[in-house]
Parts: C-alpha cells; structure tokens; sequence
C-alpha cells in the first residue's frame, strides 16, 4: 500500500512540480550580443535585455528579446540602433503590478562623443514604445549600471563622472522616476570626496532602498548606500575586505552582499542586517578561481549565486552556478561550457514561477561572431537534465568516514562512524529543502526515512569543526 500512495505522490508531483529546462544561444554572425541586463519572467514568456557591439559597425547597441517557456525566440527589438544613437554602461528590465516593460540604458548621439544621458523606456509586453524618459541633465556623464521596480517607482543606479578631474573621478547617482514617465529624483552622492560608483539596487524595509557598489579608484572597497524611497542618503558603509558589491534583499530586513576577494582566487557573500552590520560572512572557492556576480533568494530560504569560474584544465572560463542554505552552507555547484571553449560566464538569475532558475549570461562561439546572447533554463538543482547533482563534488562523499546503509533504502537508513567525532546530519531534496536534520548523531544509528517520498536526496554530514561530506541516497 506504501508502495501505492508513493507512486501516486511521485506522479503528481511530477504534474504539478514539472520544470522545464533549456540551454540556447541566440547567435548573430555579424553582430557581438552579449548579456549585459537581466531578464522578467511575464505571461509565461521570459524577456530578457542584453547589449553588444556590431563587429562591422563602430558603435554599440541594445535589445530585447523574448522568448517562450522552451527557449525559442519570440521576438527581438533593437532599441538602440548602430548609427543612430549609441549605448554604454548597463542594460536591464523591469516590470511592475501592471505587466509593463521597462528598459534603462545609457546612451549619447553618435555626433556627441563625450556627453551620455540616462535613457528609461516604457514599453508594451509586445515592445511598442509607450514614454521615453532622460535624465534631466543632459550635458554630463551619466552612465547607468542597474535598475529596480519598487512599489511602482523605477530606480537606476550608476556614476557620473566629475570633469575637470584628474585623474577621472566619479560619483554615485541615482534616478527615481514614476510609471508615467516622470521623474521624481536624481541623487547624486558625494561620500568622503571619494571616486565610486554604484552598481546593484534592493528594495529595503518601510520604503526604504539599498545600493550596492564599490570605491573606483585604487582601493575598490565595497560600498552600500541606505536611502529613503526618494534617493535621499541616510547613511552609507564601506567594507574594506570585500571588492565591489551586488546587493540584493533576502528576509526579514537582511541582505545579501556578493563580491570577490581582493585577490581574484574566491568570492564572498555577506550577510548584513538593515543597519549593514555583517550576520555572516562564507567564502567559496572553485577550480583555480571564482567570480561571482549576482545572488538571490529562492523560496525556500535558499541563496543561489551566479558568475565565472576557471578550471585548471582549461584554457578559458566556464559559467558557474551554485545554492547554498540560508547560513552559507553549500548544497550544489555546477559549471557550464557554452557552445564554444572560450569566455563563457552567467550574468543574472531568477527563480522562475515553475521553481525553476532561469539564468541570462554570454557564450563565445570561438570565431569572428564573438560573444553571444545566453538563455540557460534550470532546475531547481541547478540541472539540464533530471537528477544531475553535479554540484557538491563526489570526492568529497564520506570523507569523514560515515557508512550509509542500505542505499536505496526504504523505511529506515543505518548510519556508523568513528565516534571520535561529534557529526550533524542534514538531507535534502531536489528543490534544495531541508527535510530532516539530526544532530550529533551515535556512532551507530538508525534514522526513520518513511516519511520521505521516493525519490533522489542529498546527505550532508558536518563535524565539530565544519568539515563537510556528502552522498546521494535513493529512497523507494
């Protein structure tokens, strides 16, 4: 009977819980169109901005692409066109309660090579344009680096250069403007006659919002602003051990701060409270070196990162992505090679309504045609196929000596160990939930399963001292 309700259990939840995956490039042999934004999920299509350079033209440009649940494309928009008007700095969208489309760039006239505007524009989910919006000073050098919807006002973030600086300063600037095309507020931030730039914006408590970023000159420290919903500064925090910052909001008033280490080997996320007083603190490590770039929450308390990573065998840097629980612990790591063997890297991710990831990045093909526009559809594992678990590496698998038995197993799971160590036992399933957790475990113990459904899991076994083991366990 057990046997029954479990195949009934698996089946619906295969129904209700299925996540689509996909892995595709959107290649253009005369054009580079690499990410440079992130991507919406909306009326069951994903949108997505990105920003290139055309390898025969002079001049950069933007676009929006669309794309249905399988990856293929819907529709493309050159926002910026070659010739007309050029882009710089960043490239992203945003929506808001009203399904609406909104992009920011930076742009400056082709005749005008020095002075840059900040550019937001409205569009329809079928990209006709509805208001178009420039920063309000239009004489300086102004470049945009990330963009927010909150509460139905847009934010952009970025740096204004300081002329008549040598050498070339900048300063943190933001831009509010509402639904209608207006805008509220332009901030620009002078902290301590430092040169930065800010580069990452979160929505915090009471309409409050945050901004991430770093120093610009030698130093590059980390750099979070706290303002109130107008821009306006409330206070701001360097973080000398950090280099620049992605911030983004986690619970309950906290944040995540992602960031490299000076050295270039790791990464680093931060965990700060609504004050930026550091809760805690996880560097993480892969192949001969780590970028990552952005982190997010995932609902079920989870944290997962994207970016870079540089595997000694190769010549070129893979994609990197990996999920860690709500203390920093890791639960997986995957890397992914792009349709080339050169520079591949993920740029951005969200957790899609399937609680799946769907993550925008940039691929090289290894030819003339350069870099490339990259859509990677997950699962919640960080898998292209089902039950991959290519995240917490195999070798590290019971070395701290734990016999797991019977695997598959069904009711019960006999567990033994040297008891020279006091070791923490936590289990996962595939959308990365803890489902049962056991502390200081005997050296010899037996731990009810029955109450798992079927299914492929991930142990996790941790010492006194944070020392980590894993394994897979199949149940039936």
């Amino acid at each position: 009977m057990r046997i029954f309700f479990l195949l009934i259990s698996l089946f619906l939840s295969e129904v209700i819980f299925a996540q689509n995956t996909f892995n595709r490039t959107y290649v253009d042999s005369s054009n580079w169109a690499a990410s440079g934004g992130n991507a919406i999920e909306l009326n069951g299509e994903f949108i997505t901005a990105s920003r290139g350079q055309g390898l025969t033209l002079n001049s950069n440009y933007t676009m929006l692409t669309k794309v249905n649940q399988n990856g293929e494309l819907i529709k493309r928009l050159f926002t910026h066109r070659p010739f007309e008007k050029e882009c710089w700095g960043g490239i992203g969208v945003e929506t808001t309660s009203n399904n609406d489309v909104y992009t920011y760039v930076g742009e400056r006239l082709i005749s005008n090579s020095t002075k840059f505007n900040i550019n937001i524009t409205k569009y329809t989910t079928d990209f006709d344009t509805v208001w178009n919006l420039k920063n309000a000073d239009s004489s300086s050098i102004d470049l945009p680096l990330s963009s927010k919807a909150i509460n139905n006002l847009i934010y952009v973030a970025g740096l204004r250069g300081v002329e008549n600086s040598n050498p070339q300063a900048e300063n943190g600037i933001l831009l509010v403007a509402d639904t209608s095309g207006n805008q509220v507020n332009f901030n620009q931030y002078n902290l301590e006659n430092t040169s930065h730039r800010l580069f990452s914006i979160a929505k915090g408590e009471a309409n409050k919002v945050l901004l991430g970023g770093s120093r610009s000159d030698s130093l590059y420290y980390g750099l979070v602003l706290k303002t109130d919903s107008l821009g306006n500064l409330i206070w701001h925090r360097w973080y000398p051990e950090l280099w620049g910052v992605n911030i983004s909001e986690y619970l309950d008033s906290t944040y995540l701060l992602t960031s490299w280490t000076p050295n270039g080997i790791g990464s680093i996320i931060t965990k700060i409270d609504s004050n930026g007083d550091v809760i805690w603190q996880r560097t993480y490590l892969y192949g001969t070196g780590l970028t990552l770039y952005k982190s997010i929450k995932t609902l079920d308390g989870g944290i997962v990162s994207v970016g870079l990573a540089n595997v000694a065998t190769q010549n070129f840097d893979d994609a990197y992505i990996q999920k860690v629980d709500a203390q920093g612990n890791l639960i997986w790591q995957n890397s992914f090679n792009g349709i080339g063997s050169r520079v591949d890297f993920f740029e951005n991710v969200i957790e899609t309504y399937d609680g799946g990831l769907l993550v925008n990045g940039s691929t090289n093909e290894g030819t003339a045609g350069g870099q490339n526009l990259w859509l990677v559809k997950l699962d919640s594992m960080g898998c292209l196929e089902p039950d991959c678990w290519v995240g917490v590496e195999q070798a590290d698998a019971n070395t701290l000596g734990v016999a797991v038995y019977p695997n598959p197993a069904t009711d019960w799971l006999n567990l033994k160990y040297d008891n020279t160590r006091k070791i923490t036992l936590e289990i996962f399933n595939l959308s990365g939930q803890t489902v049962l957790q056991h502390q200081h475990m005997a050296p010899k113990e037996s731990i009810e399963i029955s109450h798992l459904p079927a299914g492929l899991y991930l142990l996790r076994f941790v010492d006194e001292f944070g020392n980590m083991a894993t394994e897979k366990l199949v149940v039936e």
